[in-house]
């Protein structure tokens, strides 16, 4: 960013410095929080079946699941989300972010409700596809729509507690199933899987009117629409304020430029050397979020601590839930620290002490078949919430935040699509082979994540370039200094001018260039 046009913390705001004091910024925190709630269910999902893995009622009336079975139960809801991925995509571009977040919260719901009351394997996997097609839906827009909306001082930390709040819905299933041990009926799995629609029906009254993005409004040619947005939650209703101006600028000029490259197709990612590192950096963090340990733990921990002879359902749900907590309290300390920190070095870090963790588990868990020893698989344990607590400071709060901001307007939902569909394909692979690795070759199968998460640590040195204290549009661009050099500052100034201009105490007219021509406001 260049010094001699400062930033967009420089500019006069119509705001007051605490939200909770802002009547504009209060509104704003409200719908970004409806949208935060959205991977409620993927969590909460998560730690239910970890639960329902260990509750008695449910082992019988399914026919005690395992090895290919049980891979395919859970992989299930990852298999349509490859699909309506895209749909969200194609609903987000054409009729706006907010019906693709409707449409794929509507989905959850019904399928929740399935869930609880299924009454044989096909209904129980019917269940979860039909979660996972509205799950991929709302993952695919939300954290598009969220920084879209958000105003320019909340938007990292709203971004990076996006995800972090999946263990709000991990933390509710863990103790619901460990509360539910002592309901001796079917009512002991049920009441918790029904309970599963809690998240969505929380995102639909938070959400029901919540504004369009700004930036969808100006590639739509409503303009005058994306301006009233933004001042009215970004500047309690002031369209002249230097901050409205400046963000304002910056969309229209960043739009314009993407429409002169006609940049509307998925093969645009192919097309250059700044698109094809972002397309690189998308998968790699899509495929990372479940292979580099973490979904073998999220989705079998039951299995895990049977191999070390835990075999206690009390005992396992009670681990469960506790580690949920820890894993919510880790990863929103360390949304507050994206900023001051940086991306960057929380990738690295967090990456690196997953390595070191997991091969402590391994070396453990290997001493416990060996040996026998009781106490090797009691340590395990604690390993396992620190390898939790390295994951939680990039790998929860960063893959949707980062993945969505370094993509510009015009490929956002199409990236996220990309990110989303290959997160599933990741997973699903995962979620199905894990318990039947497992079942074979036991504590030998952590030595294969070693191997994944060594790699990463070595891409992400080379690819993954920090991002803090910049608004979305300057993101955006980070990666076309490998292109066209110079792009990010051009518009990064050419926004700042104007929106200085716009702030001047003269009666002056702003012009500025709308989708649908000339337009001028005059200075209050």
């Amino acid at each position: 960013m260049s010094s001699e046009s400062g930033t967009y913390a420089d500019l006069p705001n119509n705001t007051d410095k605490s939200w909770w004091k802002d009547p504009g910024l209060r509104k704003n925190v409200f719908h970004i929080a409806g949208l935060c709630v959205c991977p409620f269910y993927l969590g909460y999902d998560s730690a239910l079946l970890t639960g329902l893995q260990a509750l008695p009622y449910w082992k019988d009336y399914f026919g005690h699941p395992t090895g290919t079975t049980l891979g395919l139960i859970t992989a299930s809801i990852s298999f349509p989300t490859v699909i309506t991925s895209f749909f969200a995509s194609w609903v987000a571009e054409k009729y706006g972010r907010r019906w693709a977040v409707w449409i794929g919260t509507a989905l959850i719901i019904v399928g929740g409700i399935v869930n609880g009351l299924a009454n044989s394997l096909a209904m129980l996997i019917i269940a979860r596809v039909i979660i996972g097609a509205g799950g991929g839906m709302t993952k695919v827009v939300a954290v598009a729509l969220l920084h879209e909306i958000a105003h320019p001082r909340l938007r990292p930390l709203a971004a990076s507690i996006f995800y972090s709040l999946y263990y709000s819905g991990s933390i509710l299933a863990a103790w619901l199933t460990f509360g539910t041990l002592y309901i001796k009926s079917d009512w002991s799995w049920r009441f918790p899987a029904l309970v599963q629609v809690l998240g969505p029906v929380i995102v639909l009254s938070m959400t029901i009117t919540m504004p369009e993005s700004p930036r969808w409004l100006v590639k739509s040619d409503q303009a005058a629409k994306a301006l009233d947005i933004l001042a009215n939650y970004h500047a309690n209703g002031d369209s002249l304020d230097p901050l409205v101006q400046y963000e304002y600028r910056e969309i229209v000029d960043a739009i314009e430029q993407e429409n002169l490259s006609n940049r509307v197709s998925y093969l645009d990612f192919f097309r250059n050397e700044p698109n094809r590192r972002r397309l690189a950096v998308l998968v790699a963090i899509s495929l990372g979020q479940n292979w580099i340990g973490n979904g073998i733990i999220s989705y079998y921990l039951s299995p895990i601590l049977n191999t070390v002879g835990i075999t206690d359902p009390t005992q396992i749900v009670g681990i469960n839930g506790g580690l949920q907590i820890f894993n919510l309290v880790m990863a929103l300390g360390a949304s507050m620290c994206i900023e001051r920190i940086g991306r960057r070095p929380l990738w690295l870090a967090s990456t690196f002490g997953i390595m070191c963790s997991n091969a402590c588990i391994m070396g453990l868990s290997a001493g416990f078949a060996i040996n026998k020893t009781q106490a090797l698989g009691v340590a395990v344990i604690p390993f396992l919430y620190i390898f939790y607590g390295f994951y939680d400071i990039a790998w929860t709060p960063l893959p949707y935040s980062y993945s969505s901001e370094i993509l510009p307007f015009s490929m956002r939902t199409k990236g996220m699509a990309i990110f989303v569909a290959t997160q599933n394909i990741g997973a699903a692979f995962n979620q199905f082979v894990n318990p039947i690795a497992l079942q074979a070759i036991a504590w030998k199968y952590y030595g294969v994540y070693l191997i994944v998460e060594a790699a990463y640590l070595v891409f992400m040195w080379f690819y993954f370039p920090e991002t803090k204290q910049k608004t979305i549009e300057e993101v955006s661009v980070i990666f076309d200094k490998y292109g066209k050099g110079g792009k990010a500052k051009d518009l990064q100034v050419n926004a700042m001018d104007q929106a200085r201009a716009a702030g001047k105490d003269t009666a002056e007219h702003v012009e500025f260039s709308t989708g649908e021509g000339k337009k001028s406001t005059e200075q209050k």
